[in-house]
């Protein structure tokens, strides 16, 4: 399984939380060491930025990254399905178009909006976005053969 990269919005909210701590280099790259495994922002995975998060939270940054990702909520999709979703659909359209995005789920889950997927909703709408970036990538490289010949 592929590890979906950080989003730019991510990055910014750890350099945004970094910046609002005032935290040095030494002891932002101790943070990413010790609670995430890595030497940079750009090696984090899902897990590990929630990790360095909930230690900027122990220090003190209040996020508004659960609004986004609406928390976990009873009956509904994990903050963790909710961002594969937004990465999946950032990977495959190319940008962060929540008015797409929701024209697309509507469409395909006959959800409205990504805040009211449900976890059935967001394994179709992982496994559709799976098959599109799969498409896409055959594609591409279909195109680039065409082209080199």
């Amino acid at each position: 399984m592929t590890m979906l990269k950080m989003s730019r919005k991510q990055l910014a909210v750890i350099g945004v939380a970094r910046k609002r701590l005032a935290l040095d280099e030494d002891v932002y790259r101790d943070i990413l060491r010790q609670v995430a495994g890595v030497e940079s922002t750009l090696d984090l995975d899902w897990i590990g930025f929630t990790r360095v998060m909930e230690r900027f939270k122990q220090l003190g940054f209040e996020s508004t990254w659960s609004k986004r990702t609406f928390g976990n909520r009873a009956g509904m999709a994990s903050p963790a399905q909710v961002e594969t979703i937004r990465g999946m659909w950032r990977d495959w359209s190319g940008a962060d178009h929540e008015r797409a995005l929701a024209a697309w789920l509507q469409r395909t889950c006959k959800v409205s909006a990504l805040r009211f997927v449900d976890p059935e909703a967001a394994g179709k709408a992982i496994n559709g976005l799976r098959a599109m970036l799969k498409r896409k990538r055959v594609t591409v490289s279909e195109h680039e053969r065409a082209t080199a010949d």
